[in-house]
């Protein structure tokens, strides 16, 4: 994949986050330094799964399968916790954030970032890259090649928002629901990469990839899957943790105001 568009697109996404950075600080407003390290950690990860010596060598199946673990799960659960929407909502121009708003309450948002229908877009589309000839087609065709590149990101982004980003996503579902799919989406990964080790690699390439080539690039989506669910796991359950405090602390408040109150 050509270096070129991920540096412009991290770029891009880098200016725009330190440009509400710095009209929070103007306004003196306050912002967690630890979404902050989460963008900064977001986009490295992107670099250097897209536009580093890795990406050069995405044709082997092990480097391949890294590249997209980085891109299509860690860098988008990273960008999830640094909470850019938020950033955007609280410093944008008006305009901006008038056009914003009506984007997040669409139909077409709505359904996509419900967390059944994104977790099923994320998991399908891994399921027919590697048990179809499609994998194979992408690395004879650089635009196919680097169009399942864009889409890979585009579903990471789509799960992990609505299961563990502090940003406004008003279908997100329950915590139950949210933990149900981050659950099912684990294991149906772990189960891909399962048939993949057995040698169900779609295109013919299973009968004709050398064994250790494939056997390495399925432990690489098994055992860095799985770790990079355990994190979200963690986030989800922070999250969760983090609500309920808020929750009881208004309820504190609300409690303590009707106790002053004159009768």
């Amino acid at each position: 994949m050509s270096a070129a568009g991920p540096v412009l697109l991290v770029g891009l996404l880098a200016g725009l986050y330190l440009a509400g950075l710095r009209s929070l600080r103007r306004r003196g407003r306050p912002w967690d330094h630890r979404r902050t390290v989460a963008f900064v950690a977001g986009c490295a990860t992107l670099l250097v799964a897209l536009a580093s010596p890795l990406a050069a060598r995405d044709d082997e199946f092990p480097v391949h399968m890294a590249q997209h673990l980085l891109s299509g799960m860690l860098a988008p659960a990273l960008l999830a916790l640094s909470a850019p929407v938020s950033l955007a909502l609280r410093t944008a121009p008006r305009p901006v954030r008038a056009r914003l708003l009506v984007l997040l309450r669409s139909r077409v948002v709505g359904v996509l970032t419900r967390p059944v229908v994104a977790g099923t877009l994320n998991v399908a589309g891994l399921w027919v890259l590697y048990l179809t000839p499609l994998y194979a087609a992408t690395l004879e065709h650089p635009l196919l090649h680097e169009a399942v590149h864009v889409h890979v990101v585009l579903a990471g982004c789509l799960l992990a928002w609505p299961l563990i980003s502090p940003d406004p996503v008003l279908s997100r579902g329950a915590f139950g629901t949210r933990l149900t799919v981050l659950i099912v989406t684990a294991g149906l990964h772990a189960a891909l990469a399962k048939l993949l080790y057995a040698g169900h690699l779609g295109g013919g390439l299973g009968a004709t990839m050398a064994a250790d080539e494939l056997h390495t690039g399925a432990l690489v989506m098994s055992y860095g899957g799985d770790l990079v669910d355990v994190l979200l796991l963690i986030a989800l359950f922070s999250g969760w943790h983090a609500d309920r405090g808020r929750a009881w602390a208004r309820e504190q408040r609300r409690a303590a105001a009707v106790a002053v109150r004159p009768s």
